[in-house]
């Protein structure tokens, strides 16, 4: 009978190999690339930049996972001799291994100094904005309460005070009205909820007709809106900044370790069993 032989194919073993080339150098082909915009090499672009190679960093894990388990098939299958430590493919693919994990290791502080720059620049520029609408509200009630100082102006926006409070007065009392005017689609729903106040307390309308034709209290409310809305930009800015730091961290320290471990660990095993090879005992 035919013994029965358990080594596995010299095919296996190249196909392996080659899958794991391919992710490698496609992971290479993707940085080079992205190495070279086309535009401006500022802090944004350092950012996107080191953001998708992180985001990439997984595949040449893979590829080197492919490529090693293709060297273990192929010793097994004691097909070929081995090759000089120097022209051996696989001492290249670690020594590169090596040299990846260093690099995503650089780039975890790179990566927070950049998106804490950009996170400075964005709150600064949320200030900016908000200092301009404040600039801008101040003059338009500046510009108000010179027109209310004309008594034509005034005798016009009393005259306009007054038909509104008969109008809603007469809405509020009829109650098919008012349901109507809550059930309608065109009613937009700020005007539905001023309407269920008034129902509700009568006194919210005299306060409302008054805030109207009141610029400084306008202007108040107006003013908390914008730096309401300022301080959730400026949080949302520093927590998306915060988010990203950490994230890219955790990865980027993750794949940094699997790097360097299949570089380190790899070339001492393959320079342990070279200098075996030509120092045999």
């Amino acid at each position: 009978m035919k013994a029965i032989n358990n080594s596995p194919s010299p095919f296996i073993a190249q196909t392996l190999k080659l899958v794991g080339i391919v992710l490698i150098l496609s992971f290479l082909l993707d940085f080079v690339i992205l190495g070279f915009p086309a535009g401006e090499r500022d802090t944004l672009w350092q950012i996107g930049f080191i953001t998708a190679t992180i985001d990439r960093g997984i595949t040449p894990v893979i590829g080197l996972a492919f490529l090693l388990v293709g060297y273990w098939f192929e010793r097994r299958s004691d097909t070929l001799t081995q090759p000089p430590l120097w022209l051996s493919l696989k001492f290249w693919a670690l020594l590169l291994s090596s040299l990846l994990g260093l690099l995503f290791l650089v780039m975890i502080p790179l990566h927070i100094n950049n998106v804490n720059t950009e996170s400075v620049r964005a709150v600064e520029r949320i200030n900016q904005n908000s200092l301009q609408q404040e600039a801008q509200l101040q003059n338009e009630l500046n510009q108000a309460q010179a027109q209310l100082g004309d008594p034509n102006v005034r005798a016009k926006v009393d005259a306009e005070k007054s038909r509104f409070k008969a109008q809603v007065t007469a809405l509020l009392q009829n109650e098919q009205q008012f349901n109507q005017a809550l059930n309608s689609d065109r009613t937009p729903e700020a005007e539905k909820k001023l309407l269920r106040q008034f129902k509700a307390n009568p006194k919210a309308l005299e306060e409302f007709l008054a805030q109207q034709s009141d610029p400084v209290a306008l202007g108040g409310k107006r003013l908390a809106q914008i730096q309401t809305q300022k301080q959730q930009l400026v949080n949302q800015a520093k927590q998306e900044a915060l988010q990203s730091s950490i994230r890219m961290t955790i990865r980027s320290l993750l794949i940094s370790t699997a790097y360097i471990f299949i570089g380190w660990m790899g070339l001492r095993s393959l320079i342990s069993a070279n200098k075996s090879v030509q120092n045999p005992s």
